[in-house]
């Protein structure tokens, strides 16, 4: 098979009215009938969700922040404030609820107003934790917007006057001296049961100067990472999803699990491990406070350091070590 950037240059994820996964034999987003045998199946974490975790959060100092250095600051979820040459950078943006059924656990760490205004908005894909359409109009059309391919219209619609830039996949901009390099994960999009894989999905290597972010938004473990690392590594940081990844019959496929996430983390040649996606959101089978403990029990496995495996919490902010 080829590899994954020959696949993206030959357009081998485009087809009609949509796209596709192509290294996958076959593509199998969560339909319908698969679906239903999850909601409907036993939870065999039913009795350990009973009990609700307590998460320490804490209120972002914006002006120290704002005076620090290069930094990343975990909001929740997907939602991250990343400082890389006094510009900020906010990933997948949600400030409230997805929607009446799907409530936040652990809320919002501060005022949405009391953010600084971002320059850039990155958006991985279109599934309603990621790509939420209030918290785009209330950051309404000041940033610039990248996503991917398919996702001009929706802005217009939303927040008429923005600026966005789609992007596809192996495709880079460069704004404000920072490169934003947009990356294949294997995942799917849809916000409504009409529109499956009509908009691309993936992932961003932000670089900047000598710094190189990567936000993986969601995926599952693929073979992309490993040749990421080789063909872009090393890398800083890691932004990787820990969370949403039971029951494994139905998740493994679009959903890595922290042991996964750590495995990607060791392919990607990156420095530092920055957990994400967890805590705030009761989205899938296992208990809200598995994954930081999963995360941090496939750290050790690996026997890689707490110095390079962090897990922020929310609100809580941390700075790149001064030495790169």
């Amino acid at each position: 098979m080829k590899d994954i950037e020959s696949l993206a240059r030959a357009k081998a994820h485009h087809k009609n009215h949509g796209f596709i996964n192509p290294w996958l034999p076959e593509e199998n987003p969560a339909g319908l009938l698969r679906f239903l045998k999850w909601r409907f199946s036993t939870n065999s974490f039913k009795e350990k969700k009973k009990t609700r975790p307590v998460f320490q959060t804490f209120k972002p100092d914006v002006r120290n922040i704002l005076g620090g250095g290069d930094s990343i600051t975990y909001l929740g979820h997907g939602t991250l404030w990343i400082r890389l040459m006094a510009s900020n950078i906010l990933t997948d943006p949600i400030f409230e609820d997805i929607n009446f059924f799907f409530r936040r656990f652990v809320p919002f760490p501060l005022p949405p107003e009391a953010l600084p205004p971002m320059r850039v908005v990155l958006i991985s894909h279109s599934h309603l934790d990621h790509l939420d359409v209030d918290s785009i109009r209330r950051l309404g059309s000041t940033p610039l917007y990248l996503a991917p391919l398919g996702y001009r219209d929706w802005f217009e619609d939303v927040v008429p006057g923005a600026k966005v830039v789609e992007l596809d996949w192996f495709q880079t901009y460069t704004y404000e001296g920072i490169t934003y390099r947009f990356l294949p994960t294997q995942h799917w999009t849809k916000r409504t049961p009409f529109d499956t894989n009509h908009r691309l999905w993936g992932s961003w290597l932000i670089e900047a100067g000598n710094r190189k972010v990567y936000y993986a938004g969601d995926s599952s473990y693929f073979l992309g990472f490993a040749e990421y690392g080789e063909k872009f590594g090393p890398i800083d940081a890691a932004l990787l999803p820990i969370a949403a990844y039971e029951p494994r019959w139905f998740m493994s496929s679009y959903h890595m699990n922290p042991e996964e996430a750590v495995k990607s983390f060791l392919e990607l040649r990156a420095d530092y491990f920055i957990p994400q996606q967890w805590g705030v959101f009761d989205l899938t089978d296992e208990p809200l406070e598995a994954p930081p403990k999963d995360y941090r029990e496939a750290a050790k496995k690996a026997r890689l350091p707490e110095e390079r495996t962090p897990l922020i919490r929310h609100g809580e902010t941390w700075y790149f070590p001064s030495n790169r």
